[in-house]
């Protein structure tokens, strides 16, 4: 009799640990690799965490159903338990971009819609999204971003000001003028961070430093794909500068810093800062009120050569879109539509509660 009450027992705590074992998935696309820095969120839009560079999530923390997010592909529900070894295949979105034609104009024009997520401990906090005119001067060689234009911003009002700033910092700093295959040929990236591509395979590259390998470049269907893990190859080359003030400071804080990047390679097989497309950056750390994690989601929908008066013209036509009603804001209807008109992926329902809890007024189809 003792011996069968230590039996269930033993059988319960068994069928306890397997309950409690870690869930882990992976998203990858319709050939199978994996897909980085997609976002897995739950049925209340918390975030459970990003794909790694292998395009795996170790555990979904619980979550039955999860929704699955990424620039490149349509978002997804799915139900965990019901999937084939955790595995998860992304439909790819079909995002295109007319052909730039090439006219001796000064400016390169690049119209770019992002969407930025800011989550203290995975809950979200505020969430803003806007239209961004920046332009590269080809003779000058300088860049201009232009905020003050046109911004749509949907704010959890405490501590607004900061997030708002601090919005336009990270956004800025996701703006790929500047393409990650350009610093690879070039040996900028070997220089200030030590990392270089080696061959992995058909059209396909392994991005490594003397350590590990911290990320992937891949060519197919007319596109140029680059993951980073930037933190990685930041960290490695403080440690080789000597700078063990900021190391320990990011080591401290659980820094985390990672980057896709997507350019158009054109007729000649090089790519170029008119050839952007889009980008997702992801920065995570331990900050004063919780563990912070930001997400820039960002795609770029006009592009062209102009002059310097076109361009003038062209920002006071997005400035347009705002509306005195809304604070200098484009209504959150309009936001849709322009996302539609662009074929920008729709944010998943799961994302949609989450906002509509901090946002003052309703978020609607």
């Amino acid at each position: 009799m003792i011996k069968m009450k230590h039996l269930m027992l033993v059988a319960i705590f068994i069928s306890c640990a397997m309950g409690a074992q870690a869930q882990k998935i992976q998203v990858t696309d319709k050939n199978g690799m994996g897909i980085a820095l997609a976002s897995v969120t739950d049925a209340n839009g918390v975030l459970i965490g990003l794909t790694d560079i292998n395009g795996v999530l170790p555990d979904v923390k619980g979550a039955k159903t999860v929704s699955i997010s990424h620039v490149a592909y349509k978002s997804q529900r799915v139900n965990v338990g019901s999937l084939a070894n955790g595995r998860v295949i992304m439909e790819d979105n079909d995002f295109t971009l007319d052909e730039l034609v090439i006219k001796p104009k000064p400016l390169i024009y690049t119209e770019l819609y992002y969407r930025f997520y800011a989550y203290v401990d995975d809950s979200l906090r505020t969430f803003v999204a806007g239209i961004v005119p920046y332009t590269w001067d080809v003779h000058k060689k300088k860049s201009s971003v232009k905020f003050s234009d046109y911004s749509v911003a949907v704010f959890n009002l405490k501590n607004v000001s900061w997030w708002k700033v601090r919005s336009e910092d990270l956004v800025k700093g996701a703006t790929r003028t500047k393409p990650g295959e350009e610093c690879l040929s070039d040996g900028t990236w070997k220089k200030q961070l030590y990392i270089d591509k080696e061959p992995d395979g058909e059209n396909c590259w392994k991005i490594v430093n003397p350590r590990e390998t911290v990320g992937r470049l891949v060519r197919a269907n007319g596109l140029s794909t680059i993951t980073i893990d930037g933190a990685k190859a930041q960290m490695y080359a403080n440690e080789r500068n000597g700078q063990d003030k900021l190391l320990q400071r990011r080591q401290d804080k659980h820094y985390e810093y990672q980057y896709v990047e997507v350019f158009r390679i054109n007729d000649e097989g090089q790519v170029g800062r008119e050839d952007y497309v889009m980008s997702l950056n992801h920065w995570e750390h331990e900050g004063s009120k919780g563990h912070e994690s930001y997400i820039v989601e960002a795609w770029v929908t006009d592009r062209g050569y102009m002059t310097d008066d076109e361009f003038k013209q062209k920002r006071k036509e997005i400035n347009a879109l705002s509306s005195t009603q809304n604070m200098w804001h484009m209504p959150l209807n309009e936001l849709e539509a322009y996302e539609r008109q662009h074929n920008i992926p729709a944010i998943s329902d799961e994302a949609r509660k989450a906002i509509a809890l901090i946002t003052r007024e309703r978020w609607t189809r």
